[in-house]
């Protein structure tokens, strides 16, 4: 990913950019830290942005796992075993008599 990617769509580094006339603020992207091109911070009084601009859902998966975490923390929720519903193909067709049409009930 490329900073001139993010730079771009109104995104807010691009509007930062577009005040301050540079992209000098901008220290490297999160694929330089995972490679090792460029080190974390280990100053924490320094602030560090993320613009997941590009990276589909990663803020989704994060909030989710967050939401998981806490729920399961605290016993809140209910678990499903299973997300998708019984497959089509093991439904049962019944036919329905006094439609006036034909009348079919899958369960």
């Amino acid at each position: 990913m490329s900073i001139d990617h993010v730079c771009r769509a109104q995104t807010s580094i691009h509007l930062t950019e577009q005040q301050t006339g540079n992209r000098k603020f901008i220290r490297c992207t999160l694929g330089d830290i995972l490679n090792g091109i460029a080190p974390p911070w280990k100053d924490n009084s320094k602030i560090a942005v993320l613009s997941p601009f590009g990276l589909v859902g990663t803020l989704d998966l994060a909030l989710g796992q967050l939401a998981y975490k806490l729920a399961s923390e605290q016993n809140f929720g209910t678990a499903i075993a299973q997300f998708f519903a019984v497959s089509w193909l093991q439904h049962q067709e019944y036919e329905v008599t006094g439609c006036q049409d034909t009348c079919i009930i899958y369960t």
